[in-house]
């Protein structure tokens, strides 16, 4: 992976942390809406998990269940 593409991947997820921790609509976003989101912009279960400080397992199941209704 080419240097420039490393960082705005990391800049693409760095934003859509700092977006759930700062938005105030994103407070009253469900848990499930939250991972989604981390998810959705490349983060992985242990990734997920440490933001949210929450168990890898507990963001697995979450992720599971939102392929499911995809």
């Amino acid at each position: 992976m080419a240097k420039k593409e490393f960082e705005e991947q990391v800049i693409k997820r760095l934003d859509a942390i700092i977006a759930l921790m700062l938005e105030p609509k994103v407070k009253d976003l469900a848990i499930k809406e939250k991972v989604e989101i981390l998810y959705n912009v490349g983060l992985n279960y242990n990734q997920i998990a440490e933001i949210m400080n929450k168990k890898p397992n507990n963001i697995a199941v979450i992720i599971n269940s939102l392929k499911k209704k995809k």
